[in-house]
């Protein structure tokens, strides 16, 4: 016997769930670290301006977090969307030589848990259309 809520196992809600949860605190983390920077107000005195590159990291920063936004309603578009930005992301960074990938990697936690939880889900339906013919 499984326990259910509404027409679902509970395990596949605790997994939707868990996804978004992770994934808000995600979001919340890089809003907090992009405001507590200043965003684009504070500027001290001999800092370089920014360059193509350095927007074009902020655009595929700005569509992972978006594809994380998205994955709250459409689970399989937006942990591939936030996959795909941020192994572009991680992929142009290791070829500049850069080592130390750990927290991007780390950030690919909510991409997947959407995916998992999008095909989990996705299964289920499957099986209850084959069962209820």
């Amino acid at each position: 016997m499984h326990i259910k809520n509404g027409n679902k196992p509970l395990w596949l809600s605790i997994q939707r769930w868990f996804a978004r949860i992770i994934a808000l605190l995600f979001i919340v983390f890089i809003l907090a670290m992009f405001i507590g920077e200043g965003g684009f107000w504070r500027h001290n005195t001999g800092v370089q301006p920014l360059h193509v590159r350095d927007y074009l990291f902020l655009s595929f920063f700005g569509m992972y977090v978006i594809g994380l936004i998205i994955g709250f309603w459409r689970e399989g578009l937006g942990g591939l969307i936030s996959l795909l930005f941020m192994m572009i992301h991680i992929i142009i960074l290791s070829s500049e030589g850069i080592k130390n990938l750990t927290y991007f990697y780390a950030m690919l936690l909510p991409c997947l848990l959407y995916l998992l939880s999008w095909h989990f889900h996705r299964r289920y339906a499957r099986q209850n259309a084959q069962t209820s013919q």
